[in-house]
């Protein structure tokens, strides 16, 4: 019974794999809460509200095979304008509970939003790799993701009158998300009780086509969930979204309110 409760989340890798795991994640939660005033130093910030709703599912083919997806509709004002839909969809496979690989695609598309509004929508097509590692911590689980992403960006320009998409301009996309749960009562995770979420990940531009904006964003995250059955669970709260833009000198606050619903199917009897 309590390695079923475990696997929800994952259960932990060999002791060989927990130092360097650990010490990493400090060490990248620590770049991650440098001053924000460091990072905006002689650049211009402007501060939105915004809101994310994104179901986050899978379902499981075999005993190491699934398939993963998400779907966000994210907004601002924080509900007034629309901001970005992400449909995204990957391959896993999990050799250990605590061992994920994936393989996915996923369309974005971001419309004019907030206090510094792009002049047009922005498409953007994206392959991406990913690896994800598991251990527990007490009564925390830990989850450290790698992510590369392959990006191709739409540049949109008036055309008749119209806008269309010009060119696609290639970059690349590093990754790395530290994430904690925390039960609330109890050492484990059971149906219909509460836990915390906690995250932190750094996102970083590189490629030819990438001058200002080596630095592109990072994400810190704070959520109360529930589990209402190993199949389903659902979770509220807040992240702030810090962002350079790709001329370098104008930041992005985003103060972002977060729901987030994870429906779970499994094939396998």
């Amino acid at each position: 019974m309590h390695a079923r409760r475990i696997s929800q989340f994952g259960r932990s890798p060999s002791r060989r794999f927990r130092l360097p795991l650990l010490a990493g994640g400090i060490a990248m939660w620590a770049t991650l809460t440098i001053p924000s005033s460091a990072l905006a130093q002689e650049r211009t910030t402007r501060e939105n509200l915004n809101a994310w709703a994104t179901v986050i599912g899978d379902v499981q083919f075999t005993k190491r095979w699934f398939a993963d997806y998400d779907v966000g509709l994210r907004t601002s004002g924080p509900f007034e304008e629309k901001m970005q839909f992400l449909p995204r969809l990957s391959v896993r496979y999990q050799p250990r509970p605590a061992l994920r690989f994936n393989v996915g695609y996923n369309f974005v598309e971001t419309w004019p939003y907030g206090k510094l509004p792009n002049a047009f929508r922005a498409p953007e097509h994206r392959m991406w790799e990913q690896v994800q590692l598991s251990q527990s911590v007490g009564r925390v689980n830990l989850t450290h993701r790698y992510r590369l992403e392959q990006r191709w960006n739409g540049r949109v320009a008036l055309e008749d009158g119209e806008p269309q998409v010009q060119n696609w301009v290639r970059t690349n996309r590093f990754r790395y998300r530290l994430q904690g749960i925390v039960p609330l009562r109890g050492a484990t995770l059971d149906d219909d009780e509460f836990y915390l979420h906690a995250s932190a990940e750094l996102f970083l531009n590189w490629g030819a086509n990438v001058q200002y904006n080596i630095f592109d964003q990072h994400r810190l995250l704070l959520l109360l969930g529930r589990r209402f059955s190993k199949h389903l669970r659902a979770e509220v709260g807040y992240m702030e979204q810090l962002i350079e833009k790709s001329n370098g000198r104008f930041l992005e606050r985003n103060h972002t309110l977060v729901f987030n619903l994870y429906p779970s199917v499994s094939l396998v009897r």
